[in-house]
Protein backbone atom coordinates (compact mmCIF):
# COMPACT_ATOMS: atom_id res chain seq x y z
CA UNK A 1 0.00 0.00 0.00
CA UNK A 2 1.50 3.32 -1.03
CA UNK A 3 2.36 5.59 1.87
CA UNK A 4 3.15 2.84 4.37
CA UNK A 5 6.69 2.79 5.66
CA UNK A 6 6.45 -0.94 6.34
CA UNK A 7 6.35 -3.12 3.23
CA UNK A 8 2.85 -4.36 4.12
CA UNK A 9 1.57 -4.20 7.71
CA UNK A 10 -1.34 -6.53 7.06
CA UNK A 11 -2.14 -8.81 8.69
CA UNK A 12 -1.35 -8.14 12.33
CA UNK A 13 -1.95 -11.29 14.40
CA UNK A 14 -5.54 -11.45 15.63
CA UNK A 15 -6.85 -8.44 13.71
CA UNK A 16 -7.22 -9.82 10.18
CA UNK A 17 -11.03 -9.57 10.24
CA UNK A 18 -11.33 -6.28 12.16
CA UNK A 19 -10.29 -3.28 10.03
CA UNK A 20 -10.86 -0.79 12.84
CA UNK A 21 -8.56 -2.75 15.14
CA UNK A 22 -6.01 -3.01 12.37
CA UNK A 23 -6.12 0.77 11.84
CA UNK A 24 -5.71 1.38 15.58
CA UNK A 25 -2.61 -0.83 15.52
CA UNK A 26 -1.23 1.06 12.51
CA UNK A 27 -1.73 4.37 14.34
CA UNK A 28 -0.06 2.98 17.46
CA UNK A 29 2.98 1.83 15.50
CA UNK A 30 3.18 5.10 13.56
CA UNK A 31 3.11 7.54 16.50
CA UNK A 32 -0.58 8.32 16.00
CA UNK A 33 -0.23 8.97 12.25
CA UNK A 34 -2.11 7.25 9.45
CA UNK A 35 -2.18 7.85 5.72
CA UNK A 36 -5.34 8.43 3.72
CA UNK A 37 -4.80 5.04 2.07
CA UNK A 38 -4.47 3.33 5.43
CA UNK A 39 -7.65 4.99 6.70
CA UNK A 40 -9.56 3.84 3.65
CA UNK A 41 -8.21 0.34 4.16
CA UNK A 42 -9.31 0.51 7.79
CA UNK A 43 -12.87 1.49 6.85
CA UNK A 44 -12.73 5.28 7.42
CA UNK A 45 -14.63 7.10 4.69
CA UNK A 46 -13.25 10.26 3.15
CA UNK A 47 -16.16 12.42 4.36
CA UNK A 48 -15.69 11.14 7.92
CA UNK A 49 -12.02 11.99 7.82
CA UNK A 50 -12.73 15.45 6.36
CA UNK A 51 -15.31 16.18 9.06
CA UNK A 52 -13.04 15.12 11.92
CA UNK A 53 -10.21 17.25 10.56
CA UNK A 54 -12.58 20.20 10.10
CA UNK A 55 -13.88 19.82 13.65
CA UNK A 56 -10.37 19.61 15.09
CA UNK A 57 -10.74 16.04 16.31
CA UNK A 58 -7.90 14.99 13.97
CA UNK A 59 -5.10 17.06 12.44
CA UNK A 60 -3.82 16.97 8.88
CA UNK A 61 -0.01 16.88 9.04
CA UNK A 62 0.65 16.35 5.32
CA UNK A 63 -1.67 16.21 2.28
CA UNK A 64 -2.12 12.45 2.71
CA UNK A 65 -1.24 12.02 6.40
CA UNK A 66 -3.48 12.62 9.42
CA UNK A 67 -2.74 12.69 13.14
CA UNK A 68 -5.48 10.73 14.91
CA UNK A 69 -5.77 13.23 17.74
CA UNK A 70 -5.84 16.96 18.40
CA UNK A 71 -2.63 17.42 20.37
CA UNK A 72 0.49 19.30 19.23
CA UNK A 73 2.56 17.64 16.52
CA UNK A 74 5.99 16.56 17.75
CA UNK A 75 9.21 16.72 15.75
CA UNK A 76 9.27 12.93 15.49
CA UNK A 77 5.70 12.93 14.11
CA UNK A 78 6.58 15.62 11.54
CA UNK A 79 9.52 13.57 10.30
CA UNK A 80 7.41 10.42 10.09
CA UNK A 81 4.67 12.34 8.28
CA UNK A 82 7.26 13.45 5.70
CA UNK A 83 8.41 9.84 5.28
CA UNK A 84 4.84 8.58 4.90
CA UNK A 85 4.06 11.33 2.41
CA UNK A 86 7.18 10.56 0.33
CA UNK A 87 6.31 6.83 0.19
CA UNK A 88 8.37 4.13 -1.55
CA UNK A 89 10.91 3.40 1.18
CA UNK A 90 11.90 6.97 2.08
CA UNK A 91 14.22 7.27 5.10
CA UNK A 92 15.27 10.04 7.47
CA UNK A 93 18.99 10.72 7.09
CA UNK A 94 21.65 13.31 7.81
CA UNK A 95 21.19 15.66 10.74
CA UNK A 96 17.53 14.61 10.99
CA UNK A 97 18.50 10.99 11.70
CA UNK A 98 21.09 12.07 14.27
CA UNK A 99 18.55 14.35 15.95
CA UNK A 100 16.08 11.47 16.22
CA UNK A 101 18.90 9.39 17.72
CA UNK A 102 19.55 12.17 20.26
CA UNK A 103 23.22 12.53 19.33
CA UNK A 104 24.58 15.51 21.27
CA UNK A 105 26.78 18.42 20.13
CA UNK A 106 25.40 18.38 16.58
CA UNK A 107 24.34 21.57 14.72
CA UNK A 108 20.74 20.58 14.02
CA UNK A 109 18.65 22.26 11.34
CA UNK A 110 14.87 22.83 11.17
CA UNK A 111 14.52 21.21 7.75
CA UNK A 112 13.87 17.49 7.44
CA UNK A 113 16.39 15.52 5.37
CA UNK A 114 15.05 12.44 3.58
CA UNK A 115 16.62 9.85 1.32
CA UNK A 116 14.34 8.82 -1.53
CA UNK A 117 14.79 6.58 -4.56
CA UNK A 118 15.89 7.94 -7.91
CA UNK A 119 12.39 7.43 -9.30
CA UNK A 120 10.77 9.63 -6.64
CA UNK A 121 8.49 12.16 -8.33
CA UNK A 122 5.97 12.99 -5.62
CA UNK A 123 4.97 16.49 -4.62
CA UNK A 124 7.40 17.78 -2.02
CA UNK A 125 6.56 19.30 1.34
CA UNK A 126 7.85 22.69 2.53
CA UNK A 127 10.86 22.35 4.81
CA UNK A 128 11.78 18.89 3.54
CA UNK A 129 15.02 18.17 1.63
CA UNK A 130 14.63 15.19 -0.69
CA UNK A 131 17.93 13.57 -1.64
CA UNK A 132 17.57 11.10 -4.48
CA UNK A 133 19.88 8.11 -4.42
CA UNK A 134 20.53 4.88 -6.30
CA UNK A 135 21.65 3.31 -2.99
CA UNK A 136 18.56 3.44 -0.80
CA UNK A 137 19.61 1.36 2.21
CA UNK A 138 17.37 -0.76 4.39
CA UNK A 139 16.25 1.18 7.48
CA UNK A 140 17.64 0.66 10.94
CA UNK A 141 15.73 -2.01 12.82
CA UNK A 142 12.95 -0.95 15.19
CA UNK A 143 13.26 2.77 14.39
CA UNK A 144 10.24 5.03 14.02
CA UNK A 145 10.47 7.02 11.81
CA UNK A 146 12.48 4.71 9.54
CA UNK A 147 16.04 5.96 9.57
CA UNK A 148 19.10 5.39 7.41
CA UNK A 149 21.95 3.44 9.07
CA UNK A 150 24.04 5.86 11.12
CA UNK A 151 27.22 5.65 8.99
CA UNK A 152 25.16 6.70 5.96
CA UNK A 153 23.33 9.39 7.93
CA UNK A 154 26.58 10.83 9.31
CA UNK A 155 28.23 11.11 5.91
CA UNK A 156 25.03 12.45 4.33
CA UNK A 157 25.15 15.22 6.95
CA UNK A 158 28.88 15.85 6.47
CA UNK A 159 28.47 16.20 2.71
CA UNK A 160 25.69 18.78 2.95
CA UNK A 161 27.09 21.07 5.65
CA UNK A 162 28.65 24.24 4.25
CA UNK A 163 31.34 24.38 6.93
CA UNK A 164 34.08 21.74 6.99
CA UNK A 165 34.44 22.34 10.73
CA UNK A 166 30.76 21.60 11.31
CA UNK A 167 31.11 18.43 9.23
CA UNK A 168 34.04 17.33 11.40
CA UNK A 169 32.03 18.12 14.53
CA UNK A 170 29.14 15.93 13.36
CA UNK A 171 31.38 12.93 12.65
CA UNK A 172 33.25 13.35 15.94
CA UNK A 173 29.98 13.63 17.88
CA UNK A 174 28.59 10.48 16.28
CA UNK A 175 31.70 8.44 17.09
CA UNK A 176 31.88 9.91 20.60
CA UNK A 177 28.23 8.94 21.12
CA UNK A 178 29.03 5.43 19.80
CA UNK A 179 26.20 5.36 17.30
CA UNK A 180 28.78 4.24 14.73
CA UNK A 181 32.49 3.54 14.60
CA UNK A 182 35.30 4.70 12.35
CA UNK A 183 35.48 1.41 10.46
CA UNK A 184 31.81 1.63 9.47
CA UNK A 185 32.27 5.24 8.34
CA UNK A 186 35.29 4.21 6.25
CA UNK A 187 33.22 1.52 4.50
CA UNK A 188 30.44 4.00 3.76
CA UNK A 189 32.97 6.62 2.60
CA UNK A 190 33.81 4.44 -0.41
CA UNK A 191 30.38 5.33 -1.85
CA UNK A 192 30.35 9.11 -1.48
CA UNK A 193 30.23 11.21 -4.68
CA UNK A 194 33.63 12.23 -6.10
CA UNK A 195 33.15 15.88 -5.22
CA UNK A 196 32.82 15.06 -1.52
CA UNK A 197 35.62 12.51 -1.21
CA UNK A 198 38.38 14.91 -0.13
CA UNK A 199 36.34 16.27 2.78
CA UNK A 200 35.17 12.83 3.88
CA UNK A 201 38.68 11.34 3.58
CA UNK A 202 40.08 14.09 5.82
CA UNK A 203 37.37 13.40 8.40
CA UNK A 204 38.03 9.65 8.35
CA UNK A 205 41.79 10.21 8.70
CA UNK A 206 41.18 12.45 11.70
CA UNK A 207 38.88 9.94 13.37
CA UNK A 208 41.23 7.03 12.62
CA UNK A 209 44.01 8.83 14.49
CA UNK A 210 41.98 8.50 17.69
CA UNK A 211 40.85 12.10 18.28
CA UNK A 212 37.32 12.36 19.62
CA UNK A 213 36.59 16.11 19.90
CA UNK A 214 37.13 19.26 17.87
CA UNK A 215 39.71 20.70 20.33
CA UNK A 216 41.67 17.45 20.10
CA UNK A 217 41.46 17.63 16.31
CA UNK A 218 42.74 21.22 16.37
CA UNK A 219 45.55 20.20 18.70
CA UNK A 220 46.48 17.40 16.31
CA UNK A 221 46.66 19.83 13.39
CA UNK A 222 48.99 22.11 15.37
CA UNK A 223 51.21 19.14 16.29
CA UNK A 224 51.50 17.98 12.69
CA UNK A 225 51.99 21.49 11.30
CA UNK A 226 54.82 22.11 13.76
CA UNK A 227 56.58 18.88 12.81
CA UNK A 228 56.26 17.41 16.29
CA UNK A 229 55.98 13.63 16.60
CA UNK A 230 52.35 12.57 16.56
CA UNK A 231 51.16 11.17 19.87
CA UNK A 232 48.67 8.43 20.54
CA UNK A 233 45.22 9.95 20.92
CA UNK A 234 42.98 8.71 23.75
CA UNK A 235 45.00 5.56 24.50
CA UNK A 236 44.33 3.42 27.55
CA UNK A 237 47.20 3.40 30.02
CA UNK A 238 47.74 0.81 32.77
CA UNK A 239 50.24 0.56 35.61
CA UNK A 240 52.67 -2.39 35.63
CA UNK A 241 50.34 -4.36 37.94
CA UNK A 242 47.51 -4.01 35.41
CA UNK A 243 45.62 -1.26 37.24
CA UNK A 244 44.00 1.21 34.88
CA UNK A 245 45.66 4.62 35.18
CA UNK A 246 44.11 6.94 32.61
CA UNK A 247 43.12 7.62 29.04
CA UNK A 248 44.80 10.95 28.24
CA UNK A 249 43.78 12.99 25.24
CA UNK A 250 47.32 12.72 23.84
CA UNK A 251 50.29 10.64 24.94
CA UNK A 252 53.89 10.43 23.75
CA UNK A 253 54.67 7.07 25.40
CA UNK A 254 58.36 7.01 24.37
CA UNK A 255 58.87 10.33 26.21
CA UNK A 256 56.40 9.94 29.07
CA UNK A 257 54.48 13.12 28.15
CA UNK A 258 50.69 13.55 28.18
CA UNK A 259 48.53 16.44 27.00
CA UNK A 260 44.99 17.08 28.14
CA UNK A 261 42.23 19.28 26.71
CA UNK A 262 40.73 20.86 29.80
CA UNK A 263 37.12 20.94 28.62
CA UNK A 264 34.27 19.16 30.34
CA UNK A 265 31.64 19.85 27.67
CA UNK A 266 33.46 18.15 24.83
CA UNK A 267 33.36 14.86 26.69
CA UNK A 268 29.76 15.11 27.95
CA UNK A 269 30.85 15.04 31.59
CA UNK A 270 28.97 15.95 34.77
CA UNK A 271 29.46 18.94 37.04
CA UNK A 272 32.01 16.97 39.08
CA UNK A 273 34.18 16.24 36.03
CA UNK A 274 36.52 19.19 36.56
CA UNK A 275 37.57 17.78 39.93
CA UNK A 276 37.92 14.36 38.32
CA UNK A 277 40.16 15.86 35.63
CA UNK A 278 42.43 17.41 38.26
CA UNK A 279 42.60 14.12 40.16
CA UNK A 280 43.45 12.27 36.96
CA UNK A 281 46.28 14.69 36.21
CA UNK A 282 47.63 14.16 39.72
CA UNK A 283 47.56 10.38 39.24
CA UNK A 284 49.39 10.69 35.94
CA UNK A 285 52.10 12.86 37.48
CA UNK A 286 52.42 10.44 40.38
CA UNK A 287 52.99 7.66 37.82
CA UNK A 288 55.90 9.64 36.34
CA UNK A 289 54.26 11.34 33.36
CA UNK A 290 54.85 14.97 32.38
CA UNK A 291 51.36 16.44 32.02
CA UNK A 292 50.34 19.65 30.25
CA UNK A 293 46.80 20.88 29.70
CA UNK A 294 45.13 23.42 27.43
CA UNK A 295 41.77 25.12 27.31
CA UNK A 296 39.98 24.76 23.95
CA UNK A 297 40.09 28.53 23.52
CA UNK A 298 43.85 28.57 23.77
CA UNK A 299 44.19 25.72 21.28
CA UNK A 300 42.04 27.72 18.88
CA UNK A 301 43.53 31.21 19.44
CA UNK A 302 47.16 30.62 20.42
CA UNK A 303 48.56 27.76 18.34
CA UNK A 304 52.17 29.01 18.58
CA UNK A 305 51.93 29.17 22.38
CA UNK A 306 50.46 25.68 22.51
CA UNK A 307 53.25 24.32 20.31
CA UNK A 308 55.87 26.04 22.47
CA UNK A 309 54.48 24.40 25.62
CA UNK A 310 54.46 21.02 23.89
CA UNK A 311 58.05 21.41 22.66
CA UNK A 312 59.21 22.26 26.17
CA UNK A 313 57.31 19.31 27.66
CA UNK A 314 58.74 16.89 25.10
CA UNK A 315 62.24 18.27 25.79
CA UNK A 316 61.74 17.66 29.51
CA UNK A 317 60.47 14.16 28.80
CA UNK A 318 63.57 13.40 26.74
CA UNK A 319 65.80 14.10 29.77
CA UNK A 320 63.87 11.88 32.18
CA UNK A 321 63.52 8.18 32.66
CA UNK A 322 60.38 6.99 30.87
CA UNK A 323 57.88 5.47 33.32
CA UNK A 324 57.07 1.81 32.85
CA UNK A 325 53.47 1.69 31.71
CA UNK A 326 51.32 -0.50 29.47
CA UNK A 327 49.71 1.51 26.68
CA UNK A 328 46.95 0.42 24.32
CA UNK A 329 46.07 2.59 21.35
CA UNK A 330 42.46 3.72 20.98
CA UNK A 331 40.32 1.44 18.87
CA UNK A 332 39.24 3.07 15.62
Amino acid sequence: MAGEWQADPLPFPGVEAAPERWLAEVARRQCGLVTVGQQRRGGVRDRVRARRVREGVWRRVAPNVVLVGAGPVTRRQRVLAAVLHAEHGALATGLTALELGEVRNVPYRPEIHLLVGRAHRGRGLPGVVYERTRRLPPPQALRVPPTAPYPRAVLDACRRLASAEQARAVALAAVQARVCDVAALAVEAAHVPPGDRARVAAIIDELASGVRSLPEAELRRHVLAAGLPEPLWNPRVHLPDGTFLCSPDALWPHLGVAAEVDSVAYHYATAAARADTAARAARMRAAGLVVVSFLPGRIRDDPSGVVRVLRDALAVGATREVPVLTVHAARP
